[in-house]
């Protein structure tokens, strides 16, 4: 792209699409904004309504995490919207006006009469908090049109406001909004099972892959900046202490700030070396991980979780694709775990959250002595295979059908 500026300022131009946004936004990035020309810039911003970036590259990343909430935020709007309308044409055939276009009187009736009626596909009533996210999602698409009134908020809205409080409380007294969908904790009997299946192994790709995102999710999902789908490579660091002993430390965006760089993490950002027990140990997991990365994926700024081939020979040094894997895997990793590990109960990747970090020195053993077991019959696998050669389809992998 050809070297642009304006006002003297070096920039770039950035088209930035989401899902239901139209048009797409300009995003005019730079460095900085000299102080004699910060009217100018404004102004320049509001008449042709551009976004305005500053902070040049390194803002990339912030920009690409808001995205991804604009993204969900766009979705919930789309789906509140998708609903009224559909209650709208079932219940009034004969109203086919755009909703920003009816009176308040006509639509706080319609929206008192979708609170109270509105079902389900399958004919259940729903939850209190769904059709409160709801309301919130008709306000913006009316906001978005400038529509003249709050629908949350207004007096002229009062009967559809009411209408909805009392269906919540109606809702909550046939035992509705207890949260049966809640995730349940992944428990430490839980990951002993995972474990004994290979689906948190060092020995194949999928079990490590599981694994080093179970010890990063424990280790630094506290850490502000810290998000599995734009994690990079240099976000964690191997570093040795002045004993000797390793550990990895947590080196990504600190406090919000998306520029910054922690540089003195502490120790809550921080997971060493367990070497007494070097089979459970995340450094050697890490590590392990690391050396069957692809080389070319080894730089600070590539993708901390990869795809894994399509076919994988196990006897081989690498065992992943040079491409990140998916948003779509990355969300359901526990979930998709526990399902082929045949655990039962709602496991979602917010389980690893709820679990407790820390094991007691019965546990620790039991752990140990369980690793120990699994490395000593992945080491007789090998042995057995070594002549035909030890392949594996990784067909649930397969980078082609994922969602990035």
């Amino acid at each position: 792209m050809p070297s642009l500026s304006c006002y003297g300022t070096p920039l770039r131009l950035v088209w930035v699409s989401c899902p239901g946004c139209v048009p797409s936004q300009l995003l005019v990035k730079i460095n900085s904004i000299p102080a004699e020309n910060q009217d100018r810039w404004a102004l320049l911003r509001d008449s042709l309504g551009i976004g305005l970036l500053v902070g040049g590259d390194q803002d990339e990343r912030a920009a690409e995490l808001s995205r991804e909430q604009n993204e969900k935020t766009i979705r919930s709007t789309q789906t509140a919207l998708r609903n009224f309308r559909e209650f709208l044409i079932s219940k009034y055939p004969s109203e086919t006006r755009e909703i920003y276009v009816i009176p308040c009187k006509e639509l706080d009736a319609y929206l008192a009469s979708f609170f109270v009626d509105a079902r389900q596909k399958d004919g259940s009533e729903y939850e209190p908090n769904s059709l409160a996210n709801y309301q919130c999602g008709l306000e913006r698409y009316l906001k978005e049109h400038r529509y003249g009134y709050s629908i949350t908020r207004d007096k002229e809205f009062k009967r559809s406001q009411e209408a909805l409080k009392q269906k919540q409380i109606e809702l909550r007294c046939k035992g509705k909004g207890n949260k049966p969908h809640k995730s349940m904790k992944l428990t430490f009997a839980d990951e002993l099972i995972l474990r004994k299946r290979g689906l948190l192994s060092r020995y194949n790709p999928e079990g490590l892959l599981n694994l080093v995102w179970l010890n990063n999710t424990k280790a630094f999902g506290h850490c502000t900046g810290f998000h599995g789908s734009t994690l990079k490579w240099g976000d964690i660091r191997l570093r040795v202490t002045e004993t000797g002993l390793e550990y990895l430390e947590w080196m990504g965006p600190d406090n919000g700030d998306v520029n910054a760089k922690s540089k003195r993490g502490g120790t809550d950002s921080r997971v060493y070396a367990t070497q007494h027990s070097p089979q459970t140990c995340p450094v050697q997991d890490y590590k392990e991980y690391a050396q069957r990365r692809p080389p070319a994926m080894r730089y600070e700024d590539a993708p901390f979780y990869l795809s894994i081939k399509p076919v994988v020979n196990l006897a081989a040094l690498h065992w992943y694709n040079c491409q990140a894997l998916g948003k779509n895997k990355l969300a359901k990793m526990v979930k998709t775990m526990c399902e082929k590990g045949n655990i039962p109960g709602r496991k979602t990747n917010f389980s690893v959250y709820q679990s407790c970090s820390t094991l007691s020195e019965a546990q620790s053993n039991q752990l140990v002595l369980i690793c120990n077991n699994l490395s000593q019959q992945a080491a007789q696998s090998m042995a057995s295979h070594s002549n035909s050669g030890n392949f594996i389809v990784s067909a649930s992998y397969d980078s082609s059908s994922d969602t990035t």
